[in-house]
């Protein structure tokens, strides 16, 4: 065995069904990686499944890799022994049902880490300084000096303002460093209320309402669990400052978005800088076009054109470990029992 480049890496066999093969680059395997692991594992077969021109499940795999499988999916594939999400959301799966295979799964946590926070600080410097109201003056052909003299008040400097990092994970970790170093307040909210040279103020997830109540910018971070579904609430967005700023890079469903339109609505609360929603794309009826007070991406927080690269190290790490059967050596592990 050897890891040089264009070299055999391992003759173990395996089979791996695969649905990165849809028409967005993000979820498409790029040709150079398809040879490169064709190269270094001759006997590792890569099969399309679960996309418009594949089948659903392949009965002879042994490991899945993609973003889209199902409970019912697993159920179809008996061999099955490891999943590798391209994501970091795990949530596709039964927990309870991969416990009792021992099914491994790991998650492309860490990978995206950077592109996340630059587009939290996008977001948030944006609204800081009144980007958007650019935006609107742009388009009015009306941008000058006078014409935005109207938002004087609503232009910030971020030194000295208090963010809440809702999600205090890796992407989390390195934001609050960046936000430091801006010379922000950093407060955050995690599943204990552990100490960190990070924050100043942690607060767990059931004082949420708390925790945001002195935040200018409010940043949510949060995977989709149970416990996270609709954390945002009405009675959240009602502790908020009027002045405040709501930020979701994390997931739609967590959010009661009803509620968070009508505080973008009648004030409760400044703004918002919105990557995710409950329903994806956007729906065209929805309130939030046409908010002048609202920044709107379309799910791509987490892109960057050196994905793919950290993507294929990741894998071939972690499937070097999966064929040597040193599965515990493998990157993002994920403990479905927790």
């Amino acid at each position: 065995m050897t890891n040089k480049d264009n070299a055999v890496i391992s003759n173990k066999k395996a089979v791996i069904a695969c649905d990165l093969f849809l028409s967005l680059r993000l979820y498409h395997l790029p040709e150079w990686l398809q040879e490169r692991l064709k190269i270094a594992f001759p006997n590792v077969e890569i099969i399309p499944v679960n996309t418009p021109n594949s089948p659903q499940v392949l009965e002879d795999a042994t490991v899945y890799w993609g973003n889209r499988i199902t409970p019912g999916i697993i159920d179809s594939m008996p061999k099955l022994e490891w999943i590798h999400f391209g994501s970091v959301g795990v949530n596709r799966v039964n927990a309870e049902d991969v416990s009792k295979r021992n099914i491994s799964i790991t998650c492309s946590k860490g990978i995206v880490a950077s592109s996340m926070v630059a587009s939290a600080l996008a977001f948030m410097t944006s609204l800081a300084r009144g980007l958007h109201f650019n935006q609107t003056l742009r388009n009015e052909k009306n941008m000058n000096r006078d014409s935005f003299d109207a938002y004087f008040d609503q232009i910030h400097e971020l030194s000295g303002e208090r963010c809440l990092i809702v999600g205090l994970g890796d992407v989390g970790r390195r934001l609050a460093r960046v936000c430091q170093a801006l010379e922000m307040k950093v407060s955050a909210i995690g599943r204990t209320a552990i100490g960190s040279d990070l924050v100043d103020n942690h607060y767990t997830l059931d004082q949420i309402s708390i925790a945001v109540s002195d935040a200018d910018y409010v940043f949510n971070l949060l995977p989709l669990t149970l416990e996270t579904e609709r954390i945002f609430s009405q009675n959240v967005f009602e502790h908020m400052k009027s002045s405040a700023f709501f930020i979701n890079i994390g997931r739609g469903e967590t959010v009661d978005e009803a509620s968070l339109i009508t505080a973008l609505q009648d004030g409760s609360i400044m703004g918002a800088g919105l990557d995710v929603f409950v329903d994806e794309p956007l729906t065209v009826d929805s309130p939030l076009w046409e908010m002048q007070n609202v920044i709107l991406s379309p799910h791509v927080a987490g892109l960057s054109k050196g994905y793919w690269d950290r993507q294929a190290d990741l894998f071939i790490h972690n499937l070097i470990c999966y064929l040597e059967d040193d599965t515990a050596l493998m990157h993002n592990i994920i403990d479905m029992s927790d």
